[in-house]
């Protein structure tokens, strides 16, 4: 679409008191994914990842419900299957996009943003890990996957919180907690891997990246407010 068409319609959709306000922001990200399926018992394995979120929004003046539009990039790990004291995860490159609806709370000094929304979630392989105590010791690889797919339907809701001075200023920073669930469908990402331990031998395995990824995550965010006069 043209840029000229673009600034029209939102101009367009802007309170006619209003002038039309664009904010964009950008932060990091710290995140703990939690994955539950027949092959895993573990509630809580995981791994800290560590990633990059960046947003725009579309804030009128004065507004208490506004759209933004979030995307997040990073690594992190998932399980796949449970082997003896070990797990074997897959490490996997993120991106999330996220189109979410915020309510603004106000209060004297303060603001608090809260969102809920869908998107997706692209989860690119970047190969195995067998984690755990004697996980060193085993030699591992991947025979070979099928069905294996890369985009999964998300939603999520969150919370941000901006205090102080910068409350209702054009550059603020925020602290935000983050909820996502991905939805791993099933007969998708299926994983054949063998296992060569000392004194066991070669064993074949099997596993489905399936379930749903509970993926809460913590994030520093600064704000900019760019002014488009109408």
């Amino acid at each position: 679409m043209n840029y000229r068409y673009l600034i029209l319609l939102v101009c367009f959709f802007s309170p006619a008191s209003a002038n039309a306000q664009v904010e964009v922001s950008a932060g990091i990200d710290v995140l703990y994914p939690v994955l539950m399926n027949s092959y895993n018992s573990k509630l809580h394995y995981g791994q800290l990842g560590f990633g990059m979120c960046l947003g725009v929004a579309y804030k009128p003046e004065e507004t208490q419900f506004f759209p933004i539009l979030k995307t997040s990039f990073g690594r992190t790990r998932l399980p796949l299957k449970e082997i003896g004291k070990n797990v074997m995860a897959m490490n996997f490159n993120y991106l999330n996009v996220m189109l979410n609806e915020n309510i603004v709370l106000r209060f004297p000094q303060s603001e608090l943003f809260v969102y809920g929304g869908i998107g997706f979630s692209n989860l690119s392989a970047k190969g195995m890990k067998l984690a755990g105590p004697t996980g060193e010791m085993i030699k591992h690889g991947i025979d070979s996957t099928r069905d294996v797919s890369k985009f999964f339907p998300a939603v999520n809701i969150g919370f941000e919180y901006n205090y102080g001075e910068s409350a209702g200023k054009d550059l603020y920073l925020t602290l935000g907690l983050n909820f996502q669930y991905i939805m791993l469908l099933s007969n998708r990402n299926n994983y054949y891997f063998y296992t060569n331990e000392p004194g066991v031998g070669v064993t074949r395995h099997f596993a489905s990246l399936s379930g749903g990824a509970i993926v809460p995550n913590f994030y520093v965010a600064l704000h900019y407010m760019l002014r488009l006069k109408k």
